[in-house]
């Protein structure tokens, strides 16, 4: 960038943004970038296959892209270790690795780290609420869900949150116990007025006609205040009989950003221009769920904008580097959305076509088995 040497490329966390900038520094080698990747761990597991995970569908390695792998193949380093800190004006990011807190400098850097989850870390909850993320509390969700289901009974649980992922992973679990041969009394708690908040009301009443079928209920306007061993209880002190409630509420930033002195949305995340970089500083990017874009600040966090943020991210990058002239991202208004119903078919919605059905589970599958090989095939 100055002609001093290298340009020092941090990419902070393996989201779905800096896969795809991996995969370009593979098959299109820059000169004189010296990448490093920071993760919490060796393999990125894709959120979009998880609830398959966690129903038995899908093997680990299916859902998984090997990050330590992908970044050597790229002729970069990798520190595994969760980013703590931004400090703008040293031109570097503490990360906690190994029990202590490095700092690790740059030249450009990308964040790519999603978001935490609403409320989760409130000790009225945090003792027994069960995350999903990383992949290893999946595993241990799967396994406490057969336990349940292998005691007899039946088994009351909740799920926090009545978003995709939420309506989603509560399918699931309903699987894996049906599976297990026991009967369930679940129920997804969302605060605001109606599951699924931002599909189209023909998509919503599809899928509170699914959740009907399964044994499952939606109860809205619920807030839940405190999670106990064996209830959720909600704002006005009811109690829900949970054995196992799962929160999936919605998105708030990490704590990263807070003392960088850079410009943030209300939530925490990140503030970014139309090229993906800071509004206040050029030399700092973000993507996915970690940024929100200034021009566009209703842009759902959603997945699939972090995958098209991919290219462009690239673009912005190299633009970067070079001087030359930055691309822009315009989020695109709407896209296709398919729900893992649990039972071998999918929920669809795209342009006003919704269908449940065993061709839209093919077609998810198929989408996403392509996505995971396009990074799996060079490693």
């Amino acid at each position: 960038m100055d002609g001093r040497g290298p340009t020092r490329l941090l990419l902070v966390g393996a989201g779905h943004a800096h896969l795809e900038i991996l995969r370009r520094l593979i098959l299109e080698p820059l000169p004189d970038v010296e990448p490093t990747l920071v993760s919490l761990g060796p393999l990125h597991h894709y959120s979009g296959m998880v609830p398959g995970y966690l129903q038995g569908t899908y093997r680990e390695d299916e859902i998984a892209v090997p990050v330590t792998d992908l970044a050597a193949r790229a002729r970069g380093r990798f520190l595994a270790g969760r980013a703590v800190g931004l400090r703008p004006e040293r031109q570097a990011v503490h990360v906690q690795t190994g029990g202590e807190t490095v700092e690790v400098p740059y030249d450009l850097v990308s964040f790519a780290v999603g978001s935490n989850t609403a409320g989760v870390e409130a000790p009225e909850v945090a003792g027994e609420a069960q995350r999903i993320k990383p992949l290893e509390r999946v595993t241990a969700l799967q396994a406490r869900l057969r336990q349940l289901g292998g005691g007899g009974g039946t088994v009351p649980a909740v799920v926090v949150g009545g978003g995709a992922a939420g309506v989603e992973v509560a399918l699931a679990m309903a699987a894996v116990l049906e599976k297990a041969g026991a009967a369930h009394r679940l129920t997804i708690v969302e605060a605001g007025e109606e599951i699924l908040s931002g599909y189209s009301r023909l998509f919503r009443k599809r899928a509170r006609s699914i959740l009907h079928q399964r044994g499952i209920v939606a109860r809205t306007d619920a807030r839940v205040t405190a999670v106990h061993s064996d209830a959720a209880e909600i704002q006005d002190g009811t109690r829900i009989p949970s054995r196992l409630t799962v929160w999936l509420t919605g998105a708030v930033s990490w704590p990263l950003f807070r003392d960088s002195g850079l410009p943030l949305d209300d939530r925490g995340f990140l503030l970014i221009d139309d090229s993906l970089r800071s509004v206040d500083d050029p030399r700092i990017f973000a993507v996915g769920d970690c940024g929100t874009l200034a021009s566009h600040p209703g842009t759902p966090k959603a997945g699939v904008y972090a995958v098209r943020e991919g290219p462009i991210l690239w673009q912005s990058l190299k633009a970067a580097m070079t001087g030359g002239e930055s691309p822009r991202y315009v989020p695109q208004k709407g896209f296709l959305s398919i729900l893992n119903t649990g039972d071998g078919r999918a929920l669809l919605d795209y342009k006003g076509l919704v269908s449940h059905s065993r061709w839209a589970w093919r077609l998810k599958d198929r989408i996403d088995r392509r996505f995971m090989a396009r990074y799996q095939r060079l490693v």
